[in-house]
């Protein structure tokens, strides 16, 4: 109910006037009462998320929007900000929570997940709730955060009042299924309506016109090789100019770029499947549609099970009777769809092939620039993907779509993900740690933009590294010019390759422990961003070890340590 309803429900015309002529100052003040009046007549909803990349906070805010509908005043609150103790207490729960990695929990729900998992002495038999898990199915353990929580919460007597629903990639239909079944559900359960007084309530945010279903068309500006002539890699540096959009973000956000398939490749892959260009699979051209709207790159179990049906590959049939998602895994690495279709020879009509492929999905890119430096842009740091397996050459699609085949101030269609917890500390004088070797540098090149722009007085500590310093030492201008002007107190490279024993980042570390440690004393913060397989639980270990040897701590101390790390967001990653 917008206030102004709530003013012609509340008070007759003449108190209107008076209080709008009158009081003008007070004005708000009452109509911010006769909202917390018309909540008190609704029954409180928790929307409770657990987020790598923010899609489990964006369905909350949705939900919010949509609650008033069903008589339930929601707050959306992320895992981090909720004790164990505070479940008690909620009568209705709803839980959206993505999985991150092969199963794992992400980031801003490990804590909670810990304690809950650990505990058998919380009574949760007052709470009515339901679960949305989001997920990938090309890995393994799809879903599976999400169903942990499922039956974790209904383990502890929670009701559940809506079955779990888990989301593929392509989540958006499949959520808006379950949010109005859940809404339907929960709306008469629990007690009479209480005003809601969580205290980790947030506010919504307003919404952009422009997202997954609605992305910007963006000019493509500046596409510059920044790697080396002989590095073993290419990494680009791209600008996207995005005047007139009304589009901004915050420095640790995320832009998620549209990709098409190669158009080369389409062709190839059609040619062996005998398929016309001329063909349509309903309103589709099915060139189009293999060009912009379907994954031909990843197969999926459907595609790999009838491929097997046709060809009778013994070894294919094997793998996908037995289950073993680790052996299938290492079957298909390196293998995409083509080369099935090549190898295995199997026969498809337009529309049985496409039945069987995924939605393409948005590749989702840690940003590398700072909007107050850049007006109207924003920049990105990405490593081409190129390799040779199986005979072939393969390429990966967002990342040589962007390199290849948008040129000439194309357009490129994109939209923006906010990343709430990695964000630059809004205590100026905060010092601040950041890891992030190769292409990892992104989001901290749009910090350091971001403290010289608002003329921060924090300290800055960079750990930057990569294969070699002639070929691979990215933006190396303008850290050495950040380091000169005093803006870059510390910076620590890690070249691996440049002598004989191999140096990383955390060998850096180590050798800094003292310092770094007594950098978190005063309150630092620790960010790290690039590869989630090992560089970050290396140099999650790292730190764990850095504390307990300097903080003079057993392992159980050290562990508590940086978990009040991650409960003040002092400890935050953005990896992948």
């Amino acid at each position: 109910m917008t206030k102004n309803k709530i003013m012609e429900t509340l008070f007759s015309e003449q108190q209107q006037e008076w209080l709008s002529g009158y009081f003008a100052g007070a004005n708000t003040r009452l109509l911010d009462q006769a909202d917390d009046q018309a909540n008190s007549n609704m029954r409180p909803l928790t929307i409770m998320y657990g987020t790598q990349t923010g899609n489990s906070e964006n369905l909350g805010d949705d939900i919010t929007a949509l609650a008033g509908e069903y008589g339930l005043s929601a707050t959306v609150v992320d895992m981090a900000d909720i004790e164990l103790e505070e479940l008690t207490n909620i009568e209705r729960l709803f839980v959206i929570c993505s999985t991150y990695g092969e199963g794992e929990m992400p980031d801003n729900a490990e804590i909670l997940w810990q304690e809950i998992s650990e505990t058998d002495d919380l009574d949760l038999t007052k709470m009515h709730f339901s679960v949305l898990a989001l997920g990938d199915s090309s890995y393994d353990e799809y879903c599976e955060a999400g169903r942990q929580w499922d039956e974790r919460l209904a383990e502890l007597g929670a009701k559940r009042i809506a079955d779990r629903v888990d989301c593929d990639v392509d989540f958006d239909d499949d959520a808006e299924a379950w949010i109005k079944t859940a809404l339907d559900a929960i709306k008469e359960t629990g007690s009479t309506p209480v005003v809601s007084e969580n205290k980790a309530a947030k506010p919504t945010k307003e919404k952009s016109q422009y997202n997954r279903k609605n992305p910007f068309a963006a000019h493509l500006l500046t596409n510059k090789t920044i790697t080396g002539a002989n590095s073993s890699k290419e990494i680009k540096h791209f600008e996207i100019g995005i005047k007139g959009s009304g589009l901004s973000y915050e420095a640790g956000d995320v832009l998620n770029i549209v990709p098409q398939n190669d158009p080369d490749l389409v062709d190839e892959l059609m040619a062996e499947l005998a398929l016309s260009a001329d063909e349509f699979v309903g309103d589709e051209n099915v060139r189009e549609a293999l060009i912009k709207t379907y994954d031909i790159k990843v197969p999926t179990i459907p595609f790999l099970q009838e491929v097997a049906k046709q060809s009778g590959d013994k070894e294919l049939t094997r793998l996908l009777e037995n289950n073993d998602r680790e052996a299938l895994n290492s079957y298909l690495w390196g293998r995409d769809i083509i080369d099935f279709v090549i190898d295995l020879k199997p026969k498809f009509t337009a529309e049985a092939f496409i039945e069987l492929l995924r939605k393409l999905q948005a590749r989702a890119y840690s940003i590398s620039s700072s909007s107050k430096k850049h007006d109207d842009e924003v920049h990105l740091t990405i490593s081409s993907v190129r390799y040779e397996s199986h005979g072939r050459k393969h390429e990966g699609v967002a990342s040589c779509y962007l390199a290849d085949r948008v040129v000439d101030d194309e357009k490129v269609l994109v939209y923006f993900s906010p990343n709430t917890t990695f964000r630059v500390p809004e205590d100026k004088d905060t010092p601040i740690i950041m890891v992030g070797p190769g292409t990892g540098i992104a989001p901290f090149r749009a910090f350091l933009e971001e403290r010289e722009a608002t003329d921060s007085k924090g300290d800055n500590w960079l750990f930057f590294g990569d294969r070699t310093e002639k070929e691979d030492f990215i933006y190396q201008d303008e850290i050495e010019a950040w380091q000169k002007s005093g803006l870059l107190t510390k910076l620590d490279l890690a070249f691996s390759r440049d002598q004989e024993q191999k140096i990383y980042v955390q060998t850096r570390m180590q050798e800094k422990g003292a310092e770094l440690f007594a950098w978190l004393e005063r309150g630092g913060y620790f960010f790290i961003c690039g590869d989630a397989t090992y560089m970050a639980k290396d140099v999650d270990k790292t730190l764990h070890d850095i504390i307990s040897e300097h903080g003079k701590m057993d392992e159980a101390a050290a562990i508590a340590y940086v978990n009040d790390l991650k409960k003040a967001k002092r400890y935050v990653r953005d990896v992948y």
